[in-house]
């Protein structure tokens, strides 16, 4: 998987063609509808809207935290519906929400070889005057072929069993208070999974809203890099947690994702919670 960008001026140069598909991932959690809302107010011209609980995920069960990954074939068939093709350049893009990385990722894990993350996502566009409309595209041909990639990700069992025995490295991408259990806004239990480090996904982002360098990447993950283990990366519920997947992409380091993340993890009852900060070779 490679993390790719584009810049607002080089979107705006393909935005009449047909072999470019753009998609609108803006969402808050405390207003589910607000981001379709936006969406319906303005948006990149020819972009098609995603939500977050419809699109994105499946329906919350038991376990599986607050957003399971979607159904592949309901995803692939919304994406068709949209003019997604094998070869297309896929845009996505949000307002700073970390949406937008998560639909960068499924899209990568069916299959699909060029989806760009808009460097700067929404603000900067709006910021730089860019066109924007309120025209809802009509849906166009499309055909996606799923080709699931192997090995990105990680079910609770693998990590529960890896983090026991030392043979992965977690990363937590929430924040820190989050991840010290200071506080928790969401979820029925506070704390991190023992033995995670934290590197809060928005590190990965400049105070402008675009993304650091890979050399900057590279330095905030610091001996990661070399660690000789796998590493798993989980969030909240296995969304924004695809932000610093991107994030060590462009660094040039390999990670898999645990999707259901945080809120899967203590819906189990006997699974261990740790607080405060954890010690050791890789604390951020």
């Amino acid at each position: 998987m490679t993390a790719r960008l584009i810049q607002p001026g080089d979107l705006a140069a393909r935005l009449t063609s047909d072999e470019v598909v753009i998609f609108d991932c803006r969402f808050q959690l405390s207003d589910p509808e607000a981001g379709e809302r936006a969406y319906r107010e303005g948006h990149i011209p020819g972009a098609y809207y995603l939500h977050l609980e419809r699109d994105l995920s499946s329906p919350r069960a038991q376990h599986g935290g607050r957003h399971p990954l979607p159904d592949w074939n309901r995803f692939a068939a919304r994406l068709s519906a949209c003019g997604v093709r094998p070869h297309a350049t896929v845009v996505v893009y949000d307002a700073g929400e970390g949406m937008a990385a998560r639909a960068w990722w499924l899209m990568r894990h069916i299959g699909l070889e060029d989806v760009r993350m808009l460097d700067g996502g929404w603000k900067r566009w709006t910021r730089e005057g860019r066109p924007v409309t309120s025209e809802v595209p009509a849906p166009r041909p499309g055909a996606v072929e799923i080709r699931l990639r192997e090995g990105e990700i990680a079910d609770m069992r693998e990590v529960r069993q890896g983090a026991q025995e030392g043979r992965l490295v977690l990363v937590d991408a929430r924040s820190p208070e989050r991840y010290r259990g200071d506080v928790e806004p969401i979820d029925p239990k506070a704390g991190h999974i023992p033995g995670a480090i934290n590197h809060p996904w928005e590190q990965g982002l400049g105070e402008d809203g675009t993304w650091r360098s890979p050399e900057e990447q590279r330095a905030r993950f610091g001996e990661l890099a070399a660690c000789g283990k796998p590493i798993v990366v989980y969030c909240g519920s296995g969304v924004t947690a695809c932000s610093t997947l991107f994030a060590m992409e462009l660094a040039g380091i390999s990670a898999k994702l645990y999707p259901g993340s945080w809120s899967d993890w203590v819906s189990y009852p006997d699974n261990p919670v740790a607080t405060g900060d954890e010690p050791g070779d890789f604390a951020p």
